[in-house]
């Protein structure tokens, strides 16, 4: 993979390679690790529909699209509540 060059102000710069001087990295890595770390809208959009289809299919919640999109932090509060049961099943086993 090629390298590129991005234009960005001074100031911008040696924020950058503050950063990535604590981290033991280069400023390439960094930027390259900060942009993996971001959803574009179709990434995000295409999560969420599968979010949603696992939900429906494997866990049985019946809201449609609609509800889901009425109710903000929807899947959120779902994640919650899945990672809680995860922990009270680790803490019986043990």
């Amino acid at each position: 993979m090629a390298d590129s060059t991005i234009k960005v102000p001074e100031a911008t710069r040696d924020h950058l390679a503050a950063l990535a001087k604590e981290r033991g990295t280069t400023i390439g890595a960094l930027v390259t690790a900060l942009a993996a770390e971001q959803l574009t809208v179709q990434q995000a959009d295409q999560r969420a529909r599968e979010a949603r289809r696992v939900l429906r299919e494997k866990m049985g919640v019946p809201l449609t699209d609609a509800e889901f999109d009425a109710t903000p932090g929807a899947l959120d509060r779902v994640y919650e509540i899945a990672a809680e049961k995860a922990r009270d099943a680790l803490r019986g086993a043990a």
